[in-house]
C-alpha cells in the first residue's frame, strides 16, 4: 500500500495553522485582569474598621483557588486571570454602637463574578455574624426514598439538629420552622419584611420544660417526619425508632409512635417540601406561645402574572423576628434557583438535592454541613459561616442510612 504525502507547502502551512490556534488558546487562557475589589460595609453601621480580613476567589470552571489578605481599609488590589469566580471573605468588624465600640465578625460572599478584561471594578456587601451559642441544622433529609419498584416512599424524612458549642444545651421549646416562600419563585410580596423577619408556612416546637431534653457538646437530636421503622415497608429506607422526637398531626392520616415524644404544632402541621423548594429556620421563643400568636401574623400581598395576565393575590401567615432565629439553611434546585427566602444576615447562601426540577436523582439524598475541624475529644466542630452554599455539602447520603 502507498502513503501519500502532503506537499512540503501544505504541510507548513497546516503546521503554522496549528502553533498559531494553540499561541491563541495559551493566550486567552492566561489573559490577566486587574482587579480593584471594594467592601461595602453593612447597613446602618458608622465608624468602621476591619481586621483580620481575608478573601479567597474560586475559579468555577478550574477549581483554582487564589487567597489574600492585602486589605487597605475596604479595598484589595489583586490581578487573577479572567474567568467565573465564587468570591467569599471573612474577618472582624468594630463598630459605634450607643456610645461605644461594638466588635463581630463579619463575611460576604457572591456565587458568580464574571471576571473579564484588563481592568475590573468588584464590589461585595458586608454582612454581620452572630456568635454561634446555640443549635445549628447539622442535616435536613427532605427528599425521600423510593422502594426497590421505584415508586416514591413517604414518612422518612428527618432533622439532624447538632450542639456545635461548648456547653451543654436543652432542646426544650426550639422551634423549626418552614419558610412560606419558595426559592424557585420569586414575588414582588407586600409588605416586604424580609430584613425584620421569616414567614413561615408552619412552626413545631420541642416538648419540655425548660431542662427536660440536655444536648451534650458535639451531640446531636433526631426530629423525624414519622419516628418508625421505615424499613419494614421499604428496603431502601431508614429505621427511625431512635429520633428523640417526631412530627404528628392529629385527626390526619398521620402515624404516631407513642414511645417517641411528639413535636407540638404552633402554627398549621409540619410537611417537609421534597423537593427542596422552601427553607427552614430554628429558633427560640421568648415569648408566649399565645402571645406569638397574637402579635406576629403576617397579611401579605402580590401580583401573579400568568399569561400576561396580572391576578391579585394575598394570604395570612405568621412570621418570626430574624432576632429570634438562632439558625437557617435555604434549599432549592440547581436549575430552578431564584432567590434566598431569608436575611441574608441569616443565610446568604443555599443548597440543594436535585440538578433539575422533579429530578429523580435526588431521592435518598440530604444536604449536610460540613465538618470544619475534630478536637482532641473527638467532637467535631461544624462549618457556619452563615452561608449555606459554603457550610453544606450537597447531595449525599443521609447519615442515618447503613
Amino acid at each position: 500500500m502507498k502513503i501519500k504525502l502532503l506537499p512540503v507547502y501544505l504541510t507548513i502551512a497546516v503546521m503554522a495553522l496549528l502553533q498559531s490556534c494553540s499561541k491563541e488558546d495559551d493566550t486567552y487562557s492566561d489573559k490577566q485582569t486587574n482587579i480593584a475589589l471594594t467592601l461595602v460595609n453593612p447597613e446602618d453601621l458608622s465608624g468602621v474598621s476591619f481586621s483580620d480580613l481575608s478573601i479567597s476567589f474560586k475559579e468555577l470552571n478550574t477549581g483554582k483557588v487564589t487567597q489574600s489578605t492585602s486589605f487597605v481599609n475596604n479595598k484589595l488590589a489583586i490581578t487573577l486571570s479572567e474567568g467565573s469566580y465564587e468570591i467569599a471573605v471573612d474577618g472582624k468588624i468594630r463598630y459605634a454602637a450607643d456610645g461605644s465600640t461594638a466588635e463581630a465578625s463579619v463575611s460576604g460572599y457572591n456565587k458568580s463574578v464574571v471576571i473579564t478584561g484588563q481592568t475590573a471594578a468588584v464590589s461585595l456587601n458586608l454582612f454581620l455574624k452572630t456568635t454561634q451559642s446555640d443549635f445549628i441544622i447539622e442535616e435536613v433529609f427532605f427528599t425521600g426514598t423510593k422502594t426497590p419498584e421505584g415508586k416514591q416512599y413517604w414518612g422518612d424524612k428527618y432533622f439532624k439538629i447538632y450542639n456545635n458549642t461548648d456547653k451543654v444545651l436543652y432542646a426544650d421549646g426550639l422551634m423549626i420552622a418552614q419558610s412560606e416562600f419558595m426559592t424557585t419563585d420569586k414575588q414582588a410580596y407586600t409588605p416586604n419584611i424580609m430584613a425584620q423577619s421569616f414567614a413561615v408556612s408552619n412552626i413545631a416546637i420541642v416538648p419540655g420544660k425548660g431542662t427536660t431534653y440536655p444536648i451534650a457538646p458535639g451531640e446531636f437530636f433526631i426530629i423525624a417526619e414519622d419516628a418508625i421503622n421505615h424499613k419494614e415497608y421499604n428496603s431502601a429506607s431508614i429505621d427511625m425508632r431512635t429520633a428523640a422526637f417526631e412530627f404528628y398531626t392529629e385527626d390526619a392520616d398521620d402515624v404516631d409512635n407513642p414511645a417517641v415524644p411528639n413535636m407540638e404544632n404552633l402554627f398549621s402541621s409540619m410537611v417537609i417540601h421534597n423537593r427542596g423548594f422552601k427553607s427552614f429556620v430554628i429558633a427560640r421563643l421568648p415569648i408566649t406561645k399565645d402571645a406569638f400568636l397574637a402579635n406576629n401574623t403576617y397579611d401579605y400581598e402580590y401580583n401573579l402574572v400568568i399569561g400576561g395576565e396580572s391576578y391579585p393575590m394575598g394570604e395570612s401567615v405568621y412570621s418570626i423576628p430574624n432576632t429570634w432565629i438562632i439558625d437557617a439553611v435555604n434549599l432549592s434546585v440547581q436549575s430552578e434557583f431564584q432567590w434566598i427566602v431569608t436575611a441574608p444576615t441569616l443565610d446568604m447562601g443555599w443548597t440543594y438535592c436535585g440538578k433539575v426540577d422533579a429530578d429523580q436523582s435526588r431521592y435518598g439524598k440530604s444536604v449536610r454541613r460540613k465538618v470544619l475541624s475534630s478536637a482532641s475529644n473527638g467532637k467535631k466542630i461544624l462549618k457556619d459561616t452563615n452561608n449555606s452554599t459554603l457550610d453544606f455539602s450537597p447531595e449525599v447520603k443521609p447519615s442515618l442510612m447503613n
